[in-house]
């Protein structure tokens, strides 16, 4: 299924500066050349992409959408997601976040001229979801530095530098690390950790390789567990991941499962696709509603 003579919705996460709306304009165009129609629909409030795509998909007075597109980050993406859940009507991403690690998983990439010049070729493929509180989450969960850096974010500096603003909320949580106590209960095993991440996907925080086995057509999380604690641990995970040696470390141990528990003695915050998700303890499960998704055919 393509998008040629299909009635496409976007729905758009308009907290984006110049640059990203001249991007989106560039899709646009492309869209409009082959699609039957093409609406933008601009989200308004934090959880407004799940209304949205719900109602694309399930209009009572009109035609439904065909083609439901999240134009946004890794969080935008999610929340349409989640409107689309248990409908077999496809996904098109159109990458304007931060670190965009969905659409180069899917291996949509981030250059939006040769996206625009792909649109009629992409093709469905079916990628399955994980469950974090009863809403859909498509890249990842994690609690640990990431988590912490994610709550001290400053939202007007993030739209200001982009990741950037991470870093700086990085060193912001420094004085919470000692916190970082874990208790990981992996499909019934338990592991002791200063920090996890649920994956998906092979990559995290852009391009990096976080597991390099994974991937988002497989039915199994991968579970990468940091288990030293500290500001020198933490640089040295951050400085393995950036250059592709963080999943050989003797102290990560990377599993596979279905069913994840996280817990700690702290109180200690999630993240999940970049957006806060609440605090520990919480427990991770594989949605039974498989996401249909447009993306390049491989090569």
């Amino acid at each position: 299924m393509g998008i040629s003579e299909r009635r496409i919705k976007i729905i758009h996460n308009p907290v984006a500066g110049g640059s990203k709306r001249k991007r989106l304009a560039i899709a646009l165009r492309a869209l409009k050349k082959h699609a039957k129609k093409v609406k933008v629909s601009p989200t308004k409030y934090a959880g407004h992409g799940v209304k949205r795509a719900d109602k694309a998909l399930n209009r009572k007075k009109k035609k439904p959408y065909d083609i439901v597109c999240a134009a946004g980050g890794d969080g935008t993406i999610a929340e349409v997601a989640n409107g689309m859940r248990g409908s077999d009507n496809p996904l098109l991403v159109l990458p304007l976040g931060t670190a965009n690690v969905f659409a180069r998983e899917i291996g949509l990439g981030t250059n939006m001229r040769k996206i625009a010049a792909m649109v009629e070729t992409l093709k469905v493929k079916t990628v399955y979801p994980g469950i974090i509180n009863e809403r859909r989450f498509i890249m990842m969960v994690g609690v640990g530095i990431d988590s912490l850096a994610v709550a001290a974010l400053d939202s007007k500096l993030k739209r200001q530098i982009g990741a950037a603003a991470y870093i700086i909320a990085a060193f912001k949580a420094v004085k919470r690390m000692q916190d970082l106590d874990l208790l990981v209960t992996v499909d019934g095993d338990e592991y002791q950790a200063s920090q996890v991440v649920v994956t998906l996907g092979r990559l995290y925080g852009g391009p990096f390789v976080i597991s390099p086995n994974a991937s988002l057509e497989d039915k199994n999380f991968h579970v990468i567990l940091m288990k030293k604690k500290g500001f020198w641990a933490a640089m040295k995970y951050g400085i393995a991941l950036a250059t592709g040696r963080l999943p050989y470390l003797k102290d990560v141990i990377i599993t596979s499962a279905q069913h994840v528990k996280i817990d700690s003695p702290n109180s200690l915050p999630i993240q999940a696709d970049g957006d806060l998700a609440g605090m520990v303890p919480v427990e991770l499960s594989l949605d039974e509603h498989p996401l249909q998704v447009l993306a390049p055919t491989a090569k």
